[in-house]
């Protein structure tokens, strides 16, 4: 399991881009999404207005083996087949009744709509995995579209298709009935990332895959960092350091010039196939701490110092904490284990 997840990201050869912007977006009528990574209710897609999703299962969405995770079952190979995942999205619809079109291109599909709930809280999730939340299924045939009525209320949308890819179109028959006020809509989400000029650190944690085990560092993956075109200033960091459990960390000073209004922040890799986690971005005079909570039990899993490097918590099947390990230069080192046993008569 995958249970460092503040920010995970399978890349493929052709480098897949992810912005964050100061300057004025154009007000599309359009949401065009790609790739598969909303394969859970905790990281589904949120939505407000028409959206075209094109998906693609061709390798495993499996996660890989994660840092400080050591079980021989992780995967993340790709291996070369299709593993098909549900794909979840999220929107708050605001007028009191109403419908949304629901379309599947290039595959049959199945379809759950959760809600509606009263807030934009990780417990609907919980919610959806106890079986405990109101819900709707049926079925969608290839290229036919299906209306579905909605009232006042947050819902999640989970659709599994047949196919290894196609398309998906949710579409709104009003979209002012939808809210695209980001702040209400999600609630566990920070607001809309708007760094201003001057000195940061960025940080993040790379796994090439399929990589040599001779292998002592990653030259494929790598972060680009451009600023607007009135300024030449462009960044491309690159891991160093010791690759510790098969992860090497990124980690660089940049300077955001004065006058620029537009960041472009690209995860890319030449070839292949490249995993990129814990990604950080932070003035140089402050510092950082990150807590990794499971969405279903809230127990403590994971925290990130000021560095980067986690310290992780394991629990036993009654939810007692038996060993504490820790992230370092050298590799995991486990700094602390509890065994209680309980005699009986």
């Amino acid at each position: 399991m995958k249970y460092l997840f503040f920010l995970f990201l399978f890349i493929s050869g052709s480098t897949y881009a992810k912005s964050s912007f100061n300057a004025p977006l154009a007000a599309d009528s359009i949401q065009y999404l790609n790739g598969a990574f909303n394969i859970s209710c905790a990281a589904a897609f949120s939505i407000c207005k028409l959206t075209v999703h094109e998906f693609d299962f061709n390798y495993d969405y499996e996660a890989p083996q994660s840092r400080g995770n050591d079980s021989s079952s992780a995967g993340g190979a790709p291996s070369g087949r299709c593993t098909v995942q549900p794909l979840y999205y999220k929107f708050n619809y605001i007028a009191s009744t109403g419908n949304f079109n629901l379309l599947v291109e290039s595959s049959n599909a199945t379809y759950t709509l959760y809600g509606p709930f009263s807030s934009d809280k990780l417990t609907n999730c919980e919610l959806i995995e106890s079986y405990q939340a109101e819900e709707f299924s049926d079925s969608l045939v290839d290229g036919s579209s299906q209306s579905i009525a909605v009232e006042n209320g947050f819902y999640i949308l989970k659709v599994i298709p047949e196919n290894c890819n196609g398309v998906i179109t949710i579409n709104f028959n009003d979209d002012k009935a939808v809210s695209c006020d980001n702040e209400k809509l999600c609630s566990e989400c920070v607001t809309s990332f708007s760094p201003k000029s001057g000195k940061y650190i960025v940080s993040a944690w790379v796994k090439e895959d399929q990589a040599s085990a001779t292998t002592t560092t990653y030259t494929k993956p790598s972060i680009k960092i451009h600023f607007n075109q009135s300024t030449t200033a462009t960044y491309t960091l690159l891991a160093e350091g010791r690759i510790i459990d098969g992860w090497q960390k990124i980690e660089s000073m940049i300077v955001i010039p004065s006058g620029a209004n537009f960041l472009e922040l690209k995860f890319q890799v030449s070839s292949g196939y490249a995993f990129f986690d814990d990604v950080r971005f932070f003035p140089t005079d402050g510092s950082m701490m990150s807590y990794v909570y499971d969405p279903i039990s809230l127990r403590l899993m994971a925290e990130l110092d000021e560095r980067n490097y986690a310290t992780l918590y394991e629990y036993d099947e009654e939810g007692k904490l038996i060993r504490i390990k820790k992230e370092t230069e050298k590799g995991i080192m486990t700094i602390q284990e509890n065994r209680d046993n309980i005699r009986k008569n």
